[in-house]
């Protein structure tokens, strides 16, 4: 049988340095798991502000396109109350249009058609409507357009008009993360257009 000298014993089994082991293990451990948190926290932030950022443009396209059927001519004050009931999001601003477009159905069998009869806007968001005259159906789905068409069975369309409000916000993240991911929303990390529309 071999004998381990007792200084060696004193060394191997000593309760401190098995303690300084685990920390160092434990701080190891540490920093190659707190990048992966920090991105997993930065993620989780912006996908929270990203959630409300949507329910905020998509309630606020409702509650305007509900008050603009039924005013009777549609002016610059519905785009005012819908830009100012969607705070904390600047609609007004660099990052945000609205767009509240009138539309009257077809008035007779020469003119079936239904047409954009007011559009005004307000914010500064370079995005052009999607309610135009150059769309087959200005922009409507089909089967909203064709209530709007004069029906010469009942000398009238299905419907006399319709209210149709859009609401563009450009969402920017608001942690560093597409910064560290490049790619993940713009080359530039600088967000991307949320956006909503109603049709009342």
């Amino acid at each position: 049988m071999i004998r381990i000298p007792r200084i060696f014993r004193l060394v191997s089994d000593s309760p401190g340095a098995t303690r300084q082991g685990a920390r160092g293990t434990s701080i190891a451990e540490f920093a190659f798991v707190l990048p992966f948190m920090l991105l997993l926290l930065m993620a989780t932030i912006d996908f929270g502000h990203l959630i409300q950022t949507r329910l905020i443009v998509t309630n606020v396209a409702r509650e305007g396109a509900s008050i603009g059927s039924r005013a009777t001519v549609v002016t610059s004050d519905i785009t005012t109350m819908v830009t100012a009931s969607a705070a904390p999001l600047l609609l007004s601003g660099l990052d945000g249009k609205v767009y509240v477009t009138r539309i009257k159905a077809g008035v007779d069998k020469n003119a079936p058609k239904p047409t954009i009869q007011t559009q005004i806007n307000t914010g500064s968001l370079a995005k052009p409507s999607q309610i135009a005259t150059a769309s087959s159906t200005l922009g409507l789905t089909q089967k909203i357009y064709n209530h709007l068409v004069f029906n010469t069975t009942n000398n009238t369309a299905d419907i006399r008009e319709v209210t149709v409000v859009e609401v563009m916000y450009k969402y920017r993240p608001i942690t560093p993360l597409p910064g560290f991911v490049q790619g993940m929303l713009n080359a530039d990390g600088g967000g991307f257009v949320v956006f909503s529309k109603a049709v009342y």
